[in-house]
């Protein structure tokens, strides 16, 4: 892999204060502004899929979970792969332009989604919010890559990947108070604080796509396409067989990866116990009287904020690919914990383990993709480094939809019982409404709502759902490992060449 010993080369490492000292004024105003996109952003992404799915009675959308999962998947399909499009147009048109169109964009998507009241108009108010998103992340991304170097490259991604967490964290914060007032407020509220991100763009930002055409210039080397750069870069890519399958090993992890955020909130909500800490966390319960789902969620970001910088500075000491592994590992077993778990307090265990995973892993593809990648193309690399992302998140969207519906939905598992244990008239049954299904249920047993849930939990293994994503993991964790001691053992044989 030609690019890779570029990205592992020994390098004279700065100590952490001046490693810090080293990042110049641009690196933090990029690192704000992702902040706020990124509490905008998790701000819906944490509840949206319980919007979707949540009875019309509460404020949700009462969607099934197969049309949940088609618009998770093609949400992901063009938030991942647009990218690859949208970098060649920051590097070529500007990324302050870029910018611009990209928070215009995902404000006005925002807002649709709170006004949405159909499959369809959520539908393309979420495809509208992908398209925005992928316009933003590749001159920021850029301008990330060009304000680190060898020196600094672990911590200076590490710093972001903390960052990054600290709108996830305060995102969910914020919706969980919206949603108790009504679900519109939700993505109002960060429509609101995307619009927040114009100011930094218009007085503080360096515009660093204009050193990239000079080099370009300097080169001699003309200016091309959105679509002319793309095939050249991809008959690169293809040219290259090695970075084809680390980029396709790593899309098998992300598929694992974002059911923690996709899925899992939605697993919580109908599964988890977690009322004995209401009390203990102060943290206002929803109408079930458990911790919201995206509270518990938000453990991730929060370790993440306190603990990131310390896990970059140490993960630095390593190769990029070791760490990946490690941290895949632990992602992995992580999620499948947490998925058997019905009590609040093991799920909240599970939760921070899947964050130390998420702390070694993540940052480190990140950094590994900015290093190989030229300077002049910066912003466009990292655009392609979305490739794993879109391959995994978007099969994630598509399988997670399939196995909930088959293998975890509560309410589908409480009308089967109704009608198969209790002998109620299918007809009823399949004509209760989603907020009535559960305490009819309870009535039959004789017992409430949340001993009805344990009743379903130990019948039909809901579970298993975790099962068949740890697997994906493990397969892509192991497939990792062999990835590693390939590149070594091709790394000797050119040295003894």
């Amino acid at each position: 892999m030609s690019d890779a010993s570029s990205g592992e080369k020994t390098v004279e490492k700065l100590g952490f204060m001046d490693q810090l000292r080293s990042f110049p004024g641009s690196f933090w105003t990029a690192n704000l502004m992702e902040m706020f996109e990124r509490l905008a952003y998790f701000g819906v992404r944490a509840v949206v899929g319980i919007y979707i799915v949540d009875a019309a009675a509460a404020g949700g959308l009462e969607l099934s979970h197969e049309q949940r999962g088609i618009i998770f998947t093609f949400w992901a399909l063009i938030q991942a792969l647009l990218p690859m499009f949208t970098g060649g147009f920051s590097d070529r048109y500007g990324y302050k332009k870029s910018l611009y169109l990209a928070f215009g964009i995902n404000a006005i998507a925002y807002v649709l989604m709170g006004l949405a009241n159909s499959y369809v108009s959520f539908f393309a108010a979420a495809l509208l919010l992908a398209t925005g998103t992928a316009i933003f992340k590749p001159p920021l991304h850029g301008t990330l890559a060009h304000t680190v170097d060898e020196r600094n490259s672990s911590l200076g991604w590490g710093v972001f990947y903390q960052l990054v967490n600290i709108g996830g964290f305060l995102g969910p914060i914020i919706a969980a108070k919206m949603r108790l007032i009504t679900w519109e407020y939700v993505f109002f509220a960060s429509a609101i604080i995307i619009v927040i991100n114009f100011i930094p763009t218009i007085f503080i930002f360096k515009d660093y796509s204009e050193d990239v055409r000079r080099m370009k210039k300097e080169k001699g080397e003309a200016e091309k396409s959105a679509f002319a750069t793309f095939g050249d870069s991809m008959s690169t890519l293809i040219k290259d067989p090695k970075f084809m399958v680390f980029l396709l090993i790593f899309s098998g992890f992300w598929l694992m990866f974002m059911q923690l955020f996709d899925t899992f909130p939605i697993f919580i909500d109908e599964w988890v116990d977690s009322r004995g800490l209401v009390a203990a966390t102060g943290i206002a319960a929803d109408r079930h009287g458990n911790i919201p789902p995206e509270m518990m969620i938000n453990l991730d970001a929060g370790a993440i904020v306190i603990l990131m910088p310390l896990i970059g500075y140490l993960t630095g000491k390593f190769k990029p690919v070791v760490m990946m592994v490690l941290g895949m590992f632990i992602s992995t077993l992580a999620l499948v914990f947490t998925g058997m778990m019905n009590t609040g307090l093991l799920v909240l265990v599970g939760i921070f383990a899947f964050a130390v995973g998420e702390m070694v892993c993540s940052p480190k593809f990140s950094e590994y993709i900015g290093l190989m990648a030229p300077p002049e193309k910066k912003a466009l690399y990292l655009g392609y480094s979305n490739i794993p992302f879109a391959i995994g998140w978007t099969l994630a969207g598509w399988l997670s939809g399939v196995t909930y519906g088959r293998f975890s939905d509560k309410y589908e598992f409480a009308r089967l019982h109704l009608v198969d244990e209790l002998g109620m008239d299918p007809n009823v049954v399949a004509n209760l409404s989603r907020e009535d299904v559960l305490p009819t249920l309870a009535s039959k047993l004789n017992m409430d709502v949340f001993g009805a849930t344990n009743v379903l939990w130990d019948k039909y293994d809901p579970w298993v759902t975790w099962w068949i994503f740890g697997a994906i993991g493990l397969l892509a964790s192991i497939a990792m490992l062999i990835y590693h001691f390939w590149l070594e053992a091709d790394k000797k044989k050119q040295a003894a060449i």
